[in-house]
């Protein structure tokens, strides 16, 4: 499995949380974020308690950017390989990315598009992807994250659905499939 370090991803949270204080409240008004409190983060390898406070930052104008920029780092262990803390942060951007009225939700979508591309199985006849990917076993929040995609199929629809956000991000084929394939439909 893939991890981060989880003193250096507590302590971007500690200063996203100082750079915007507001972030530290608990609880969201907005529906996407339900249930964002309850995760039990710091079971995750590698997890720190406060990504709640990263995904409330997602909402916040002043403090998106930096919010993603740290959700970023928290679910991606490498440049190509998704982090333990993802599969757990998949429903939440499907909810923030499938809400028109939330800001910055292309960038959330992009981040959707790497989860799944990232999550896809490994062909274990395939030398070439295995030295790449790694084997699945060896790897468990690929099949984790497909779960979640699979356990949240109707916000993978209802993204795909809109096509000013498909136009937008100028979704290709390949890209469209690789979400229905993660969601299962």
């Amino acid at each position: 499995m893939c991890h981060i370090d989880l003193a250096a991803a507590a302590t971007a949270i500690t200063a996203l949380t100082a750079a915007y204080p507001q972030l530290a409240q608990e609880g969201s008004p907005h529906p996407a974020l339900v249930g964002c409190e309850n995760v039990a983060w710091s079971a995750i390898p590698g997890c720190p308690e406060g990504v709640p406070v990263v995904l409330r930052g997602l909402l916040d104008a002043d403090a998106a950017e930096e919010a993603e920029r740290v959700l970023g780092w928290l679910v991606m262990s490498s440049p190509l390989r998704i982090s333990a803390v993802m599969p757990a942060v998949v429903p939440f951007l499907l909810r923030l990315a499938a809400d028109s009225t939330v800001l910055g939700r292309r960038q959330l979508f992009d981040m959707v598009l790497v989860a799944a591309a990232l999550s896809e199985p490994t062909d274990p006849d395939n030398a070439t992807a295995l030295v790449i990917n790694g084997r699945e076993e060896d790897h468990p929040e690929r099949a984790l994250c497909r779960s979640a995609f699979v356990a949240n199929a109707d916000h993978v629809t209802r993204l795909l659905a809109d096509t000013g956000l498909s136009a937008d991000i100028g979704l290709c084929d390949y890209e469209r499939t690789c979400l229905l394939q993660a969601a299962g439909l």
